[in-house]
């Protein structure tokens, strides 16, 4: 793909790999881009918090940018430059010009409306700095603080707020964080993402450690992100992580038993129909199922008017899908066919391939990573079941559109390539 070794220039051995004061400022930086990017500022100030996770992650872009202009080959430069600029700019550009072609909207509204691509920025970035010498260990580290805050932040707004007033307030930032039901009551919506992603790395550092302070650690978070399910009691989003685990072992464990799913790849044919007919009727029978079956076949409606390229990027200072399809259309609530709806055939694809792409790289690096280490990455491991856990919930879930999946999968993706880097060398 690209040239792994950096090219250093003659006089580059004698200045340091990147200032040791510039790395207090980056750890910063990253925690309130994960931090901000995974929805802990959601809760107050209507997320204006997400505005500076969107600086800092553009700040950690140029600063990698900047600094591997100097000490990496131009291939490896390139493809984490010039490959992130297209695909992010290309996106908010192009669903923002369909957008106006479709309903004369304002081209303007629209780009920043889908501002929350920017950050996908942080992963290229962080690439960029720990190849030119920040290291990897440090920013796994601040990963795993930034995951423990967004659960304590929710407990803490949890424990604190009205949440029946919130759900009955007319301000639609406020009332959209909570959801009731009969069966489970008024529920703050939490940082999910990072509830999952913490909860499946804490279970490896529980199982593999043998340090009592890694132990007490790992036993806290999973303890912490235990009791938040037991709040939101998310049971498909269970039963998937469940599944990932169980198949784990079985087909992703060694890179020679991948081929083993085509062995069962008849009996999930079969089973195919019967889940997917269990999950949609567990989908439109939740909390506002009625009004979801509506707005699905809206979506349908409207979909072959835009078949190519979507319906593009609305913003709440221009039209929007509620004033120009239905009050209660909202393409986030309708899985994979919300996001046929707003990015086309084309968008869809690319959807599925940067997804593909991303579990690809986690594997690739969980491979690398435990033949070399004889132990596995908790954080690795963590990232690659989530993401198989997201495969399987796909349809109902195409989470990588949005802000939580956007930090998490462009993260991702660099911790991969950075631990297959990382191994290669030893």
């Amino acid at each position: 793909m690209h040239t792994l070794t950096p090219y250093l220039p003659t006089n580059a051995a004698r200045r340091p790999a990147l200032g040791l004061g510039l790395q207090p400022v980056i750890m910063v930086m990253l925690f309130i881009a994960i931090f901000a990017g995974c929805q802990g500022g959601r809760y107050y100030f209507a997320n204006r918090l997400q505005e500076l996770g969107i600086a800092s992650a553009l700040a950690l872009f140029a600063l990698g940018l900047w600094q591997g202009l100097f000490r990496l080959s131009k291939n490896e430069w390139l493809c984490w430059v010039r490959r992130p600029l297209i695909l992010i700019l290309g996106i908010m550009l192009i669903s923002s010009v369909v957008f106006t072609l479709n309903f004369e909207g304002n081209i303007l509204y629209s780009f920043f409306s889908a501002r929350e691509f920017m950050l996908a920025f942080l992963g290229p970035g962080i690439y960029l700095l720990c190849r030119c010498g920040l290291p990897l260990a440090t920013v796994e580290r601040v990963v795993w603080a930034a995951l423990v805050a967004l659960m304590a932040n929710y407990l803490y707004f949890y424990a604190t707020m009205d949440l029946r007033e919130a759900f009955f307030s007319p301000d639609h930032t406020v009332s959209n964080l909570v959801t009731y039901d009969e069966w489970r009551g008024f529920r703050l919506k939490p940082p999910l993402f990072a509830i999952m992603v913490g909860l499946l790395s804490a279970l490896m550092l529980l199982m593999q450690s043998r340090r009592p302070g890694t132990i007490i650690w790992a036993i806290a978070v999973v303890a912490l992100a235990a009791y938040i399910w037991s709040i939101v009691m998310f049971r498909s989003t269970l039963a998937t992580m469940i599944l990932s685990m169980l198949l784990y072992p079985i087909f992703l464990m060694r890179g020679n038993r991948l081929h083993l799913m085509v062995v069962v790849a008849p009996l999930a044919v079969v089973l195919v129909p019967v889940v997917a007919q269990l999950a949609l009727t567990n989908f439109l029978e939740a909390d506002g199922g009625n009004i979801r079956a509506q707005a699905f076949a809206l979506a349908f409606e409207h979909i072959p008017r835009n078949f190519l390229l979507g319906a593009g990027e609305d913003s709440a200072y221009g039209d929007t899908y509620q004033s120009l399809v239905a009050p209660f259309f909202f393409p986030s609530d309708l899985g994979l066919v919300g996001t046929f709806y707003k990015y086309g055939l084309l968008g869809t694809l690319l959807y599925l391939f940067m997804h593909g792409k991303i579990w690809r790289a986690l594997w690739r690096a969980n491979l690398a990573h435990t033949a070399s280490h004889q132990r596995h990455s908790a954080l690795l491991w963590g990232l690659l079941i989530f993401f198989t856990a997201q495969t399987f919930n796909l349809a109902l879930n195409p989470g990588l559109a949005y802000a939580q999946g956007i930090t998490l999968g462009s993260l991702a993706l660099a911790l991969a390539h950075l631990k297959l880097v990382s191994c290669e060398s030893d």
